[in-house]
C-alpha cells in the first residue's frame, strides 16, 4: 500500500508590485481508497454542475475561488462540500509559499558550482534539469516526515500534472537528481524518488491540488475574501508530533 501525493503550484503577482507569491501544494490520499474518493467527487460535481463526466468541467482554483466565483452561491456551497469530503477521507495537506523576486534563472543556475550542481536546491521557486526548486525540496521534506511518522514502511508517490514533453522531462530530472544525487534528498526514505505524471483534466487528485494551491497562495498574497476557505484547508494540514524547539512541524509553511 502507498500514499499518492498530488502536487500543483500557483503564482500570483499583486497589481502594482514587482514581486510575486509562489505556492506549491501537495494533497495526500491513500491509494487504496483513491478510486472511491474519485467516484464520490464526480457524483458531487454532477449534483452541483450537471457535469459528472471524468473530463467534464475540470475543477480549478481560479474557477471556484476567484472574485467572480465567490459571488456564486452554488460554487461556494460546492467548495464547502468538497472540504467535507476531503476531511471524511482524511486527506493530508502540505504546502510551501514564498514571496519571490523576478530573476534571471539561467544566471542563477550558472552560479552554482559544477561539482555540486546536480540535485542542488535553488533559492526560490525556479528549477532546471539539475537544480530542484526550494519550495519543492521543502515540500518533499515535510511529506517524508508525514510518511515516516504516520505511514511507516510505506512510500509516497509524487504525482505531477502532465503538461508538455519538455517541461515534464525537466521537472522529472530535477526531482530525480535531488532525490538520488544529494545526501539531503537521498535521506528521504518515505518518498519514491521517481515522480509520476498524469493529465490534470482527468485527475481528481491534481484538480484538488490546483484548488488548494490557489487558495493558499491567494490568502498569503493578501486576498481577505478567501480567508475562510484557507482556514478550511489549514484544518487538514499535517501536524507532526515531533517538535522543533517550541514549534510543531507542520505541513503548511511560509519560507521567509
Amino acid at each position: 500500500m502507498s500514499i499518492l501525493v498530488f502536487i500543483d503550484e500557483s503564482r500570483w503577482q499583486r497589481p502594482g508590485e514587482d514581486d510575486y507569491y509562489a505556492t506549491i501544494a501537495g494533497v495526500a490520499l491513500n491509494e487504496t481508497s483513491y478510486d472511491d474518493f474519485c467516484l464520490k467527487l464526480m457524483r458531487l460535481k454532477g449534483r452541483f454542475f450537471k457535469k459528472p463526466g471524468i473530463g467534464e468541467y475540470p475543477l480549478l482554483g481560479r474557477s471556484l475561488a476567484s472574485h467572480r466565483a465567490l459571488a456564486s452561491y452554488r460554487k461556494v456551497e460546492f467548495v464547502g462540500e468538497l472540504f467535507s469530503l476531503c476531511r471524511l477521507e482524511e486527506v493530508a495537506i502540505f504546502s510551501t509559499t514564498k514571496r519571490c523576486a523576478h530573476q534571471n534563472k539561467q544566471n542563477n543556475a550558472n552560479s552554482i558550482p559544477v561539482l555540486v550542481q546536480k540535485g542542488a536546491i535553488s533559492g526560490s521557486d525556479w528549477y532546471n534539469e539539475e537544480v530542484c526548486s526550494l519550495l519543492l525540496a521543502y515540500l518533499i521534506e515535510r511529506i517524508n516526515t508525514f510518511m515516516l511518522e504516520s505511514n511507516p514502511g510505506q512510500l509516497a508517490k509524487l504525482v505531477f500534472k502532465n503538461e508538455e514533453t519538455h517541461r515534464d522531462r525537466v521537472l522529472g530530472s530535477s526531482v530525480m537528481n535531488f532525490m538520488y544525487k544529494t545526501t539531503f534528498g537521498g535521506g528521504f526514505h518515505g518518498v519514491m524518488g521517481s515522480p509520476l505524471f498524469a493529465p490534470a483534466s482527468h485527475s481528481i487528485g491534481l484538480q484538488i491540488a490546483d484548488i488548494f494551491a490557489y487558495i493558499i497562495n491567494q490568502n498569503h498574497g493578501g486576498r481577505r475574501e478567501v480567508k475562510e476557505f484557507f482556514e478550511e484547508v489549514q484544518s487538514m494540514e499535517f501536524v507532526s508530533s515531533i517538535r522543533q524547539g517550541e514549534f510543531e512541524i507542520r505541513g503548511m509553511n511560509i519560507i521567509e
